[in-house]
């Protein structure tokens, strides 16, 4: 018994005692390793007592009904090393081990299986990270990796029914990683552009180049070729954009087609029911602010056509706060406060914050942090939001 005691964590063995001792442990715990915790809890308690205890305080009520004749012995499972993710598999073996020595073999693995399965689902429904299933036009289902935004049912189900959806929100929180898991749920391959103020209009429509034999030929862009033939295409910073480059596409984005002059034979491209147009700003087209200033004013012929599909983003709260180390977040959520009350031309981004958890973990400190986003604000401005 005391080899399968070991299996539990520190924690659960003071539990038991809690438990046998009437609601405290009953001795200074915290200057004890849980090996002489196991043994102290063998030398004042009973194989029957310690038993009776591990049925009411170890597990759920779902596993303990669990519990059943007719089992197989289970061998011990080696524990997973750190950093190695966790089989489920191997999780419901161990616990079925730790039963059948605790309870006389009176477990059955594969009823234990199914609890933990259960038990799996059950947390990930809880889980602040929201991951979904998505069945696709064609009938067949894909779980979308990754986090999914409340957004995210909105702008899939604005691109099956064929609008321009437009995506406007804050720097880092997301429009992008948007833009791809759309594309992964529809199951069509993605491409995007990045907008500047520099961009030439042969970046949309393609190129005149010289092919093996001398003589040129015309090679077509990305969005040309997801036009044509289907997939999932991004302006993304497109209110960064020369609005008058962007004219080309409004003929594409409106009437189902448009013409390449320079592809001769098929000049014509029409538009194709499985392409999808997106486009990602941190403005309305409006123009530059206080916090964008490298943004232009878009033509409105433009932004009619993507106004049915227009979807207002936010940072999502609800996946920072399961992604995000505690500490890092309540620093960055009182600092992007204060930016806000204060109107100051900054933001605290979602993906700021992420990239400063990975620091965390790698072991550089808050305060190391909080130096590196302060870099290049004036004295001013830092002493308003120093919290």
């Amino acid at each position: 018994m005391r080899d399968t005691l070991l299996q539990l964590p520190k924690a659960a063995i003071l539990d038991l005692f809690k438990h046998l001792n009437g609601g405290a442990v009953g001795f200074d715990h915290e200057r004890l390793k849980k090996t002489e915790c196991v043994d102290k809890l063998l030398q004042d308690f009973s194989p029957e007592q310690i038993q009776a205890a591990v049925d009411v305080v170890c597990f759920s009520p779902a596993v303990k009904a669990g519990v059943a004749a007719g089992v197989t012995t289970v061998p011990a499972q080696p524990q997973p090393s750190a950093g190695t993710p966790v089989n489920q598999d191997a999780v419901a073996h161990q616990i079925a081990a730790l039963f059948a020595s605790l309870a006389g073999n009176a477990v059955s693995e594969a009823k234990v299986r199914e609890l933990v399965a259960a038990e799996v689902t059950s947390a990930l429904e809880r889980s602040p990270v929201v991951q979904i299933e998505v069945k696709r036009p064609d009938g067949s289902t894909v779980k979308v990796e990754g986090h999914t935004r409340p957004e995210f049912q909105d702008v899939l189900q604005a691109s099956i029914c064929g609008l321009n959806i437009l995506l406007v929100g804050p720097a880092g929180c997301g429009k992008t990683h948007l833009a791809h898991q759309v594309a992964e749920a529809l199951g069509r391959p993605f491409a995007s552009i990045s907008c500047t103020a520099g961009m030439s209009e042969s970046q949309l429509t393609g190129w005149m180049l010289p092919g093996e034999s001398g003589a040129f030929e015309y090679i077509p862009s990305d969005f040309v070729t997801m036009y044509e033939n289907g997939g999932v295409f991004l302006f993304d910073e497109v209110d960064a954009a020369d609005p008058n480059t962007l004219l080309f596409i409004n003929q594409a984005l409106a009437n189902g087609s448009f013409y390449l002059p320079q592809r001769k034979g098929r000049t014509q491209v029409k538009r194709h029911p499985d392409f999808v147009c997106l486009a990602a700003a941190n403005t309305f087209g409006t123009g530059a602010n206080m916090v964008y200033a490298g943004r232009e004013r878009l033509d409105e012929s433009t932004l009619d056509r993507f106004r049915a599909g227009t979807v207002l983003l936010d940072y999502d709260q609800k996946f920072e706060r399961a992604a995000v180390d505690p500490e890092v977040l309540a620093w960055g959520w009182a600092v992007r406060k204060k930016i806000v009350d204060l109107r100051l031309s900054r933001v605290m981004s979602t993906r700021f914050l992420l990239d400063a958890t990975k620091l965390v973990k790698a072991g550089r400190s808050l305060e190391q942090i909080r130096e590196t986003y302060f870099t290049g604000w004036k004295a001013d401005e830092r002493k308003k939001v120093e919290v």
